[in-house]
């Protein structure tokens, strides 16, 4: 898994319904930002994010799923 600066909505709007995505980021702060990302995103997409924060290793991990 390679090391992404951050989550952009381009991440996030080419996932298939259903799918799940793990990113490893450079930072706790770089994995609330994507979450951040990802709550604002779903109202424009018309979808909902699971959302699962590893802080440790600086995983974020998303689901998308219909609303």
């Amino acid at each position: 898994m390679a090391e992404i600066e951050k989550v952009t909505r381009k991440h996030l709007r080419t996932m298939q319904m259903g799918e799940t995505r793990t990113f490893t980021l450079p930072s706790a702060q770089a994995c609330d930002n994507g979450k951040t990302t990802a709550y604002q995103v779903q109202n424009l997409e018309h979808c909902k994010y699971s959302v699962q924060t590893d802080y440790v290793n600086n995983r974020l991990t998303i689901t998308k799923n219909p609303v």
